[in-house]
């Protein structure tokens, strides 16, 4: 890239898919389906490589559920997630028929359901929990301690499940979490594990199944030594917490 004016971006594809090869290697072996975060690049090359992989499409905003689509990605491999879904984002993810809406809120619920029942649509819905887990990052990219505003907090969960059940227009897939960015230890997710073991718990006694669960949490970036640690993660022994209903399907966003 020398003679090249900046500012520039450089993207190193060979590494993208060396990363891709491990990546979908490691989750097979557990049943777990990754879905990629467009909101970390959305430019057009990059997501014909990581769709070529299998993997699903994370979004935040109706346009990137129309972008994913544009290029390639099932609607049934799209999930929706984000604070503040307007209606025209949610009518275009309803039109779509994309897999799951991670939902926020109870406001959010009501919002989705009536759209629905407009639209004649039913609505998967994942609901977003916040577990309160520090991710031990940052703390304005900490996403999952009860001081964030992001997600249903736990005993908001049986009102939710409540809604869900007693409508028509509204289908209940699973659960999600996301704690945080910039996660270089695994040992937050070994937590996160331990409380979605006793949140499935407490929906198994409601008499429904959390058939899929949505395991969010953004990978570190090494910073100093890019180079050195292109991977995020380096194999080290912090425990073990096995999730414990296995007929799960599980998401890594």
């Amino acid at each position: 890239i020398q003679g090249l004016q900046t500012p520039l971006y450089y993207y190193n594809l060979e590494l993208l898919e060396e990363t891709l090869v491990q990546l979908t290697a490691a989750s097979k072996k557990f049943n777990y389906r990754v879905h990629y975060a467009l909101k970390a690049n959305n430019d057009v090359r990059v997501l014909d490589l990581i769709r070529s992989y299998g993997l699903g499409a994370d979004c935040v905003s109706g346009y990137e559920v129309q972008h994913a689509i544009n290029n390639g990605f099932a609607a049934n491999e799209i999930v929706f997630a984000g604070v503040g879904k307007s209606d025209a984002e949610i009518i275009t993810a309803l039109d779509a028929g994309i897999f799951s809406f991670n939902v926020e809120s109870l406001q959010e619920l009501q919002v989705i359901e009536q759209l629905a029942s407009e639209r004649n649509k039913q609505a998967n819905i994942a609901l977003r929990l916040n577990p309160d887990i520090a991710a031990n990052t940052h703390a304005h990219i900490t996403t999952g301690t009860k001081a964030n505003k992001f997600g249903i907090r736990i005993e908001e969960l049986l009102p939710a499940l409540r809604q869900i059940k007693e409508s028509a227009w509204l289908n209940f897939v699973g659960i999600h979490f996301h704690i945080g960015s910039q996660i270089t230890t695994e040992q937050p997710f070994v937590e996160l594990c331990n409380k979605v073991n006793s949140v499935q718990e407490m929906i198994s006694e409601t008499g429904m199944f959390c058939e899929h669960l949505n395991m969010g949490g953004g990978l570190g970036i090494d910073y100093q030594n890019p180079e050195e640690n292109p991977v995020p993660f380096r194999t080290r022994k912090v425990g073990s917490s096995p999730m414990r209903n296995v007929d799960n399907q599980g998401f890594v966003c």
